[in-house]
């Protein structure tokens, strides 16, 4: 859970941001419109009369508040008079009125770099969502809506592509969605192949098959019926109840089918696979929920729902299994010995590495505790990064419109400065503008930060007398002379959080230095990009180190159910290894640690623990038979 002060941060950040999105528009709610024009640049026609008619269907869309394009920039004319950029007109401009029209615009300061590109060629609407539509269940119906105007605009030479944040997101969820669908499928129909191969039977595919799909359902449902959201990380609890639970179930089978061969009734065979199977299954999935419920100690929410969610998948799964396996096999549809007969190939081979392991036992354990220790040693490098493209299929137009403005414009997200000043200071005065100048030099001069845009930008140059003329109204988006406060606002690229988090560092040390040395001055860096690059390392950091966490706890409760601290230490280096062996290939491909890698290493985790603990329960069995300690490792991993 958070700290207090954690907290406390996160709330005033937060509170900060609806401040300013009341006050002067939130960003976040913005969707990117790119207008790419194949040939030449935008300023032609009937190309400006094509995005003015488009610009005015955005308007009329339900969900849209507002929409900001080059069209509703003004200038001062020579009488002081406000007139629009480009001018309006009935029909199509002439020659000369778009040849002024487009020297007009790259000099302007809140259209060159802003809205246009520095070739003319691109040109960006911005369309700003209403409250509550940019979140589902509203958001999908928005991005539609917005979609479809795109679809009906007919230039022949003017390209269109939507992207900013609410798109982002719809991409993202459209795309989560689809790989749940896809990836849970196939998982399903590889488990399906797999234990048809390897059993070559049809029953026991079926029955090796149906309850770990129905523990996934149960996983799903357990879900939904908590509210908890489907993410990036949630998505994994159905799969990973299908691969803990496919386990489970071919355990179960394996030891039904011994039994049979050996004249048990099926029945009866199906009750002692509950009793010798079932204990080392039950097992693996407390703990494996009691690891995964460690997860409820980390800070970010999605991080504990995630924890939460996947220990009640585990559980789901080994209900699902344990009720099913065997009540299927048991039935008519498996009497006798359809069930199929185990692969024996795979059994020699599992013989022939164990024997070879028994007598090469020291060297073994010590390559295996020194190459841990190494490969630990090395992952331990690894450093967590995270960018917003990686969560979107590159191929999507979204993604593709991100990298365009990324290149174009400076990056599709955005920060702002709140700028506060004393009550002595007139908004008007060259103190301000000063202040505001040195602001915009901290920004230009931060690693992919670009393109500040404040007061400023608009007042730099104007004569003085005129600045004093200026109306507070014309100019509300950027200042509120009533609360004092002026806001800076910049585009960031998408360069990763461990990047932006650095950079942010540095402009708020610099912030704090122009605080000191302007006194009664206040600066505050803001912004959903401020708050995500920290939280965004910060997930990935508690989801790294809650497996180390796992790790220890799992080991603690084996150390408990098998009456031995030797078995939970022992229990260490199969668990650890793979964790360590991705944890170091990561290092040496020179990759970062992102969520989706996380989840590979809880995957794996799983697995892990699952094969120890029926390695060690199946051990334990055989030795209380009185079976010498190689035979019984032998059978051991034979029977798992």
């Amino acid at each position: 859970m958070f700290r207090t002060s954690d907290a406390t941060l996160v709330d005033e950040e937060f509170a900060l941001i609806d401040a300013i999105g009341n006050r002067f528009g939130a960003p976040d709610r913005d969707c990117i419109i790119r207008l790419k024009c194949i040939d030449g640049d935008i300023f032609h026609e009937p190309g400006l009369s094509q995005l003015r008619k488009l610009v005015k269907n955005l308007e009329e869309l339900p969900d849209v508040s507002q929409v900001r394009s080059m069209f509703d920039v003004r200038r001062q004319g020579l009488a002081g008079a406000l007139l629009p950029v480009i001018p309006k007109s009935a029909g199509q401009l002439d020659p000369q009125s778009i040849t002024d029209a487009r020297n007009r615009a790259h000099e302007h300061p809140l259209i060159s770099g802003q809205l246009l590109s520095a070739d003319g060629s691109t040109a960006l609407c911005i369309v700003r969502l209403r409250p509550g539509a940019d979140r589902p269940p509203h958001l999908g119906r928005a991005v539609d809506a917005i979609e479809s105007t795109l679809s009906a605009f007919d230039a022949e030479d003017i390209g269109v592509q939507l992207t900013g944040l609410p798109a982002l997101r719809h991409q993202a969820a459209l795309a989560l969605r689809h790989d749940m669908l896809i990836f849970n499928s196939l998982g399903l129909m590889l488990a399906f192949i797999l234990s048809a191969t390897l059993a070559r039977s049809l029953r026991s595919t079926v029955v090796a098959c149906i309850p770990p799909a129905v523990g996934a359902v149960w996983a799903m449902g357990i879900l939904g019926l908590f509210g908890a959201p489907i993410n990036i990380l949630t998505s994994v609890v159905p799969s990973l109840a299908l691969v803990v639970g496919t386990c489970d179930s071919i355990h179960f089978i394996e030891d039904m089918r011994r039994s049979v061969r050996r004249g048990t009734h099926q029945i009866i065979a199906s009750s002692n696979a509950i009793r010798r199977v079932g204990t080392a299954c039950g097992l693996t999935s407390i703990v494996t929920a009691v690891g995964f419920a460690s997860l409820a100690a980390a800070r970010i929410e999605a991080v504990r729902t995630f924890g939460i969610a996947a220990a009640a998948g585990a559980l789901a799964s080994f209900a699902a299994v344990t009720l099913l396996t065997p009540l299927l096999a048991s039935t008519q549809f498996c009497q006798g010995l359809r069930l199929g007969r185990s692969w024996r190939l795979a059994s020699r081979i599992a013989g022939t590495l164990t024997s070879f392991s028994i007598r090469h036992a020291r060297p073994i354990a010590a390559i295996g505790f020194v190459g841990t220790l190494v490969l630990t040693a090395i992952g331990m490098q690894v450093d967590a990064d995270n960018r917003v493209v990686d969560s979107l299929p590159r191929q999507a137009d979204s993604s593709q419109a991100l990298i365009a403005v990324d290149e174009e414009f400076g990056g599709v997200m955005g920060i702002d400065v709140v700028v506060r000043w004393p009550e002595d200071v007139n908004w008007r005065s060259d103190e301000l503008l000063e202040i505001l100048n040195e602001v915009h030099a901290i920004l230009d001069t931060a690693e992919a930060i670009s393109r500040p845009l404040s007061l400023a930008s608009v007042t730099n140059s104007m004569p003085p007398r005129v600045r004093r003329r200026i109306s507070a109204d014309t100019v509300d988006e950027m200042v509120d002379p009533d609360t004092r406060m002026a806001i800076v606002r910049a585009r960031v690229r998408d360069a990763g959080s461990r990047q932006l988090e650095t950079v942010y560092a540095d402009i708020r040390t610099e912030l704090d230095a122009l605080a000191t040395a302007h006194n009664g001055w206040q600066f505050d860096l803001s912004g959903m990009s401020v708050i995500s690059a920290r939280n965004i390392r910060q997930l990935i950091t508690d989801l790294g180190g809650s497996l180390l966490l796992e790790v220890a706890v799992i080991a603690i409760i084996l150390a408990l159910a098998f009456r031995s601290p030797v078995a939970g230490i022992v229990s260490l280096i199969p668990n650890v290894f793979p964790l360590a062996v991705i944890a170091a290939v990561l290092v040496l491909t020179g990759r970062s640690l992102d969520p989706a890698t996380v989840i590979v290493f809880n995957v794996c985790l799983g697995l892990a623990v699952d094969d120890t603990v029926h390695v060690m329960a199946a051990l334990a069995r055989n030795r209380r038979e009185g079976v010498s300690i190689a035979s019984a490792m032998r059978r051991a991993i034979v029977e798992t």
